[in-house]
């Protein structure tokens, strides 16, 4: 099977950019590590300039680089195999006040162990707090231990990428969903 690094599309010319004014003590990594979060109340809102762009995608990009989802990829990403959370947000049109509906932070907590260093294209850095971190430029990985996942995250501090099956991706293609690239990655 082939597997996806999944990226915001940089191509859209008028497509909403989210921005938030608070950040009600939310750390922009906790949804980004696959740990579950507990402290959703609501009240957290994304802003975005109409004249700035006005298109709303599926995967909206924000400046907080949560993974914004719209009501129809939340759908889809409910049928395949992994394990999210979804909190409801709030997104605003700062002029008019006019809220887009059905918008979602999807919090994947499906971390597998199945990054190939051997395979990868990295560098390693050295860090007194952490130790080696690895920064991939091209990822590989081993496709027995993604544990038939079509949306999962990779452990060893690679939390930040998401990646996906071809099965996902074809959703995507199939009920053209937008405001998402795809990149292969290599699965040994």
């Amino acid at each position: 099977m082939k597997f996806y690094k999944l990226s915001i599309e940089v191509s859209g010319e008028n497509d909403i950019v989210c921005h938030y004014k608070d950040d009600l003590g939310i750390q922009q990594y906790e949804f980004k590590t696959g740990q579950t979060f507990n402290r959703w109340d609501g009240s957290f809102k994304f802003y975005y300039d109409k004249s700035e762009g006005e298109v709303p995608t599926d995967y909206l990009a924000n400046d907080m680089g949560w993974f914004v989802v719209s009501r129809r990829l939340k759908t889809i990403m409910e049928t395949v195999n992994t394990k999210i959370e979804y909190f409801p947000v709030d997104i605003v049109e700062l002029k008019s006040g006019d809220s887009l509906e059905g918008y979602y932070i999807a919090n994947i907590l499906k971390v597998v162990d199945a990054l190939c260093l051997e395979e990868s294209d990295y560098h390693e850095i050295q860090t007194k707090s952490v130790g080696t971190v690895y920064n991939v430029r091209k990822y590989a990985i081993y496709e027995s231990k993604v544990e038939n996942s079509d949306i999962f995250k990779l452990g060893n501090r690679q939390e930040i990428p998401i990646f996906v099956s071809e099965i996902f991706k074809k959703e995507i293609e199939n009920n053209e969903l937008t405001g998402m690239e795809f990149y292969e990655i290599k699965a040994i």
